[in-house]
């Protein structure tokens, strides 16, 4: 795989519930601080609307980025992710292109197609065809970033001699990873994407889905050794794992709706001291996660800062 040591990213908390807040500026913050403590990449949530049974405030994603970009040096900015079935791609790619070049090649597009039917039916896509469109604006995202004039039609999409400029710096484009947990779900990001993005999944399952996409690339003749990955996993640092076990679980079940179907599981997280942490990540890497995302679990969101700075001085210089 593309690396042999396992990094570490970062979830921005950009959605809360209806009853708390917390600030873009706080946000940013925390990106920074991240950065200074040697995270490889800081992480947002999208969506724009979202709450199927309680309301969730979200900030938008690209925005947060952008204002993380222009306060930080080398941290890679992305989306974990982006229903890209609800963006109109020609201005997405314009979008991309300038954080892009803000942020002197730093960004990831993470996409999925979406899952929430009240979102598409407010923002007029047809939520029946969200992996249709989904593909659709991949290629015209690539061809923008990468072609000096594009001719074609994609939809109600017409493309008459037309360039976008400036190209994004990094080369050919910026990298778009997938994230999903279907059968289907996985030979599409296998065929398209640079990389899988996965959520709440324990060692061993990841090990056998990854197995499977890798299996899926070779089978679409692309270079395995290409693919990109990373796991998404609640983890709270405490003194008692019994504790900081029992704050994980509550932290999920208010702020995370776990697919039943899939292999998405809060056993994914990571509770405990140093050396619990230690013996976890160590099962992570020898699944083949490259990069594995913390969601800091909290009694508070004032107490993010503190959970990212414990684990950044307890865990990862033993790495």
């Amino acid at each position: 795989m593309p690396n042999t040591t396992i990094k570490f990213g970062l979830a921005l908390q950009n959605y809360f519930t209806a009853e708390e807040y917390i600030s873009p500026r706080s946000l940013v913050n925390t990106a920074i601080k991240a950065e200074k403590l040697g995270f490889d990449s800081v992480w947002v949530w999208d969506h724009l609307l979202l709450g199927s049974k309680n309301v969730f405030p979200i900030h938008e994603s690209l925005t947060i980025l952008t204002a993380v970009a222009c306060y930080t040096e080398h941290v890679k900015l992305a989306t974990g992710v982006l229903v890209l079935p609800l963006r109109n791609p020609v201005e997405l790619a314009k979008r991309i292109s300038t954080i892009d070049h803000l942020s002197n090649g730093r960004i990831i597009l993470g996409v999925a197609a979406g899952w929430y039917e009240r979102e598409f039916q407010a923002c007029g896509v047809p939520f029946n065809l969200r992996g249709k469109i989904l593909e659709r604006n991949i290629t015209i995202l690539r061809r923008l970033w990468t072609e000096s004039q594009i001719n074609g039609s994609y939809d109600n999409y017409q493309f008459k001699n037309v360039t976008m400029e400036p190209k994004p710096l990094q080369k050919p484009c910026p990298q778009i990873w997938m994230g999903g947990y279907t059968k289907k779900v996985h030979e599409r990001l296998s065929k398209l994407a640079d990389g899988w993005i996965s959520y709440f999944y324990k060692a061993d399952d990841f090990k056998e889905s990854w197995q499977n996409i890798l299996e899926n690339v070779k089978r679409f003749g692309r270079d395995p050794m290409k693919m990109n990955n990373c796991d998404m996993v609640p983890i709270r640092m405490g003194d008692t794992k019994e504790v900081a076990s029992q704050i994980l679980h509550n932290f999920v079940k208010k702020y995370c709706d776990l697919p039943s179907w899939s292999k998405a599981t809060v056993e994914s997280g990571i509770a405990g001291n140093s050396n619990d942490f230690l013996n976890a990540i160590q099962r992570y890497e020898q699944a083949g996660v490259q990069t594995l995302v913390i969601m800091p679990a909290v009694t508070a969101l004032s107490e993010i800062d503190t959970q990212v700075e414990r684990f950044a001085k307890e865990v990862m210089p033993s790495i």
